[in-house]
């Protein structure tokens, strides 16, 4: 099982948004218990709060990163969390898409509940060895939060992820080689 470290984190989000917001349907948001959405991309915006070209230029940024570093990061927005506390949503659907590689338990996965004014950022054991919790809380508090508050949600999510990404970046997984050379 896909095991992380829990940071709880809340922010306080205007309740506009610059971008229109696609329809939510009825799998958008955990109105069940136990709902976890479909793994769509590395960006996966349920709730609707990212433009086209942000989605499209986050997540060609995600794919560098993985790509650069073998780290996966994700992100999940979900316009309402009917209740359940996004500790235990965030935790679920983390272990449930097995994020970052098994062995090295390399995943990330930012949640984004609008509707609760919530973020959460969930670090695999593996990933909080190059970003602690608190680089987290500062990560949210300086860069995502004030975004969020001035309704620029695409904005604060791709700042909030670039520091991540800087952060993880100065710690690859090398390839394992043999010690015949292949």
């Amino acid at each position: 099982m896909y095991a992380l470290r829990i940071l709880p984190l809340a922010l306080l989000l205007l309740a506009g948004c610059s971008t229109a917001p696609r329809a939510p349907s009825a799998g958008d948001s955990p109105s069940r218990e136990g709902w976890v959405p479909s793994l769509e991309a590395r960006v996966n915006d349920y709730a609707g709060i990212l433009t086209s070209d942000e989605r499209t230029a986050l997540e060609a940024s995600l794919a560098t990163y993985e790509r650069e570093t073998t780290h996966q990061v994700v992100v999940l927005t979900v316009l309402s969390l009917h209740g359940e506390a996004i500790e235990a949503f965030s935790l679920r659907v983390a272990n449930t898409w097995g994020l970052g590689q098994k062995e090295w338990d390399s995943g990330i996965l930012v949640t984004v509940a609008p509707m609760e004014q919530q973020v959460r950022i969930e670090l695999g054991v593996g990933m909080n060895r190059f970003v602690s919790d608190a680089d987290a809380q500062q990560i949210i508090d300086e860069t995502m939060v004030p975004a969020f508050r001035s309704g620029h949600f695409g904005q604060g999510i791709a700042g909030g992820v670039e520091r991540l990404m800087t952060a993880g970046r100065a710690y690859k997984v090398a390839p394992v080689v043999s010690a015949t050379g292949g």
